[in-house]
């Protein structure tokens, strides 16, 4: 992967973690408390992935990308 790419990335990365956020906030209104649930559960499943199998491998080549500036 080019750096370039990397970086195109990781502030695609940063822009959907800020989107989970708006989304996870919202869904702590849901009154009832499966629907929050699942909606939680889809929320945290989502980051995870994004997290697993495109962060981290974007870090694994250019640590020093690393979104919360660790490497």
């Amino acid at each position: 992967m080019q750096r370039e790419a990397a970086e195109k990335i990781v502030q695609a990365t940063k822009k959907i973690d800020e989107i989970l956020g708006q989304l996870d906030a919202v869904s702590a209104t849901i009154e009832d408390q499966e629907e929050r649930k699942k909606m939680l559960r889809a929320i945290a499943t989502i980051a995870l992935d994004i997290h697993e199998k495109i962060t981290l491998q974007v870090i694994q080549q250019f640590p020093d990308l690393h979104p919360n500036g660790q490497t």
